[in-house]
């Protein structure tokens, strides 16, 4: 049997066997990350301080006019949730890839920073369709319910001083009611779809979010009953001498693990395990539809960890170098500090998804009733206890 040749430039070689560090150019990975981190500080500026100022020398302040600013800074924050959830998605698979030793997104963009952005233009492209057996109107209605209880968290999260759109007295008592309407979402999407497995994955997410919700609202009192105030904005000027974390360490520990549960990652995953139910309760969506349920996850990423800042880590507050108070510049510090504060704890996140295993849902279910409950209770009962002692 006769070869055909080959020429010798042709050959295959081997220059690289596994994963190469220096491949990946973790510089410009840096780099672009850094890009990304500016710009979300820059909306923030804008959406706080930006608006409001245009809109106070326009004379706009009153009656209607402040009504399209409040609008105008919603848009603002929609289009924020937006550079949020590309910036995580592309952090998440990143730093997959760096614990899996893979390479991750490097090629659309520098060091593969635009990927998730051409991944979004693919979502808007694909057809957003209802299969034949599902309910259509509450099959559409899902998605919604789910993105907007995630952003509707925006409204009372403080990232300066002065700077959020409602500091209301019942702060936390909205996040409560807020935060439990995601259930509703992701119950509705699975029993929608008829479809089994999305059926099976609702049922899952809804036990496992109903459960991890009463120690995370018992939390809250926690924090409320030691900061005297339901005000997020009070609660961070509380700490001005000692972070809420050092009194509250068991409210704080079970906060983080709450969260996790919260947002359905490992090893709290088990409503979208693969291996067991395909993609879970999402498994019919498509297009933006399916895009929307991963916005609402992926901007819960950063909400949660921003108010774990925001009860137990002293929210904004940080060094002025003598800044004026109540100026652009000390409210654009200000808000640099909770960023920077929220992203170390985002990273926390990650680095626990990538690192734990999945527990199976009987294990997690009995963890919350028989142990993060109980403990919740204790804590709310010390944060008391130590109000009327120390304050």
């Amino acid at each position: 049997m006769s070869y055909i040749p080959i020429p010798e430039d042709r050959h295959f070689r081997i220059k690289r066997i596994g994963y190469d560090p220096g491949r990946s150019r973790p510089w410009l990975e840096r780099l672009v990350y850094s890009l990304y981190v500016f710009a979300f500080w820059g909306f923030v500026i804008a959406t706080y301080a930006g608006v409001p100022a245009l809109f106070d020398a326009l004379g706009w302040t009153a009656g209607w006019g402040y009504v399209v600013m409040r609008a105008t800074q919603v848009v603002m924050l929609f289009l924020l949730s937006a550079v949020i959830a590309l910036m995580l998605i592309l952090a998440l698979r990143k730093y997959l890839g760096k614990v899996q030793e893979r390479y991750g997104p490097m090629h659309y963009g520098p060091a593969g920073g635009i990927q998730t952005v051409f991944d979004a233009l693919k979502l808007l492209g694909k057809e957003d369709f209802v299969p034949a057996a599902a309910d259509w109107l509450t099959f559409r209605l899902a998605p919604a319910v789910t993105f907007v209880s995630s952003f509707a968290i925006f409204a009372v999260v403080p990232f300066a001083s002065g700077w959020t759109l409602a500091d209301t007295n019942v702060g936390l008592i909205y996040l409560i009611a807020v935060s439990t309407l995601s259930t509703y979402g992701v119950l509705l999407g699975g029993v929608s779809s008829g479809n089994k497995w999305a059926l099976v994955g609702a049922l899952r997410a809804g036990a496992q979010m109903v459960s991890y919700e009463i120690p995370l609202a018992l939390v809250f009192l926690s924090v409320a009953v030691w900061g005297g105030s339901l005000s997020l904005g009070k609660i961070v000027d509380s700490q001005m001498g000692l972070w809420n974390v050092v009194p509250l360490f068991i409210p704080f520990v079970l906060y983080v693990i709450s969260s996790l549960a919260e947002l359905k990652h490992i090893p709290f995953d088990f409503p979208e395990a693969e291996s067991e139910l395909i993609a879970g309760y999402n498994v019919e969506y498509s297009g933006m539809s399916f895009a929307f349920f991963f916005l609402a996850e992926f901007v819960e990423l950063f909400l949660l960890p921003a108010l774990i800042v925001v009860f137990f880590f002293g929210g904004w507050h940080g060094p002025l170098f003598g800044l004026e108070p109540g100026t652009l510049a000390a409210g654009a510090l200000q808000s640099l500090y909770f960023t920077v504060k929220t992203a170390v704890w985002v990273w926390i996140f990650l680095w626990i998804r990538a690192t734990l295993p999945r527990y199976r849902d009987d294990q997690l279910m009995e963890f919350a009733w028989k142990a993060m409950i109980p403990l919740a209770l204790f804590g709310l009962v010390l944060a008391a206890y130590m109000r009327l002692i120390w304050r």
